[in-house]
């Protein structure tokens, strides 16, 4: 039965991988100038036609359609998750988990913020089913301390009541994104070892690493080129239990005394072919960019349904961003030129 079942997950991965946007369709859709023309275009000659068959073009706005790209997204991956055996859900649901993050950060912004009064929490339906507490209940929450009642039973709760405001302090939000992410990593790292042995085990933690060493990257990049940070601060905001770099390689990264001396010290790492004479201007489209090309080489050679799920999941997740990508482009009238150079495919 195990062996049915990653043949249908693989196979049907590899179905859905095939329908992927084209070049074609991305110079079809940087033509399109206005929202309701790219809306009509994906409907019409799209995977994404059935998402956005009962939108009308003329009305849609971005945060709709932004919301519906991010339910196609769920409802794809939901779609290999059916074929996949019962012992191995724990790690094809792992994207659950961060959903549920994403949904109590959102919420803390809210209540922590004066730019969003007024706002409230768009619960994704798809979710509620299979999050770990009540998601639901978030919209009625007008507290912090609501929150932590919400989710007492969960593996978030210690996290969040560590770091419950004390009187009238700030919310310290950045920490408290950085601690939850780091549950998420955590979660999905001991789910594998839990799950896999071997070679399988293996290939998806090399997956995993690497995204978690691009963010460092990219992080440690920002922190230096933008903010000037200590090297102190910039260690405490990392994921350095996750990294597939030497301990020592990376503190050395952290210890160099700008960007520019940053990028030179990377270029003798296994990055050094993705630094180039524009200075990462756009860093998260290189470290994205590779995370696109180690997805795809396992996506075409693997035969594991595990890792083909994961690949394709990131696939699926970077030709969402590009679609993102293109309606900010659009918003804020943006050359095609310049949108283009954004995109991953």
């Amino acid at each position: 039965m195990g062996s049915l079942s990653s043949n249908a997950v693989s196979a049907k991965a590899r179905s859905m991988y095939a329908k992927k946007l084209t070049q074609n369709d991305y110079d079809e859709l940087l033509k399109r100038r206005n929202i309701s023309d790219m809306v009509a275009y994906l409907k019409s000659d799209t995977e994404y036609a059935n998402v956005l068959s009962d939108i009308k073009e003329n009305t849609v706005h971005r945060g709709q359609l932004e919301a519906l790209l991010n339910k196609e997204y769920y409802e794809r991956t939901s779609r290999l998750i059916r074929y996949a055996s019962k012992s191995e859900m724990e790690f094809y649901k792992i994207g659950v988990v961060s959903g549920e993050i994403e949904l109590l950060l959102n919420k803390i912004r809210i209540l922590n913020s004066e730019i969003y009064t007024g706002f409230d929490l768009d619960i994704p339906e798809y979710l509620a089913s299979q999050a770990s507490f009540n998601i639901y209940g978030l919209i009625n929450a007008s507290t912090y301390d609501d929150i932590l009642e919400l989710v007492k039973k969960t593996k978030y709760y210690d996290v969040l009541a560590s770091l419950r405001p004390k009187d009238d302090e700030p919310m310290d939000y950045n920490i408290l994104e950085i601690e939850l992410k780091r549950v998420y990593f955590s979660t999905y790292v001991s789910v594998v070892k839990k799950l896999y042995r071997g070679k399988k085990q293996k290939d998806l933690l090399t997956v995993l690493y690497t995204m978690i060493e691009l963010q460092n990257i990219t992080k440690i990049y920002r922190l230096k080129k933008y903010f000037h940070a200590t090297p102190q601060h910039i260690k405490s905001t990392l994921f350095m239990e996750y990294s597939r770099m030497p301990r020592s390689f990376l503190e050395e990264l952290i210890a160099t005394p700008d960007a520019a001396t940053f990028l030179r010290k990377l270029a003798e790492s296994s990055y050094r072919l993705f630094v180039d004479d524009q200075d990462f201007v756009y860093i998260e489209y290189y470290t994205e960019k590779i995370k696109y090309n180690l997805a795809k080489r396992y996506m075409r050679f693997s035969t594991d349904a595990s890792l083909v799920y994961m690949t394709y999941s990131i696939i699926l997740n970077i030709e969402v961003d590009n679609l993102k990508h293109i309606i900010e482009g659009i918003r804020y009238e943006e050359p095609a030129s310049s949108i283009e150079k954004m995109l991953i495919y």
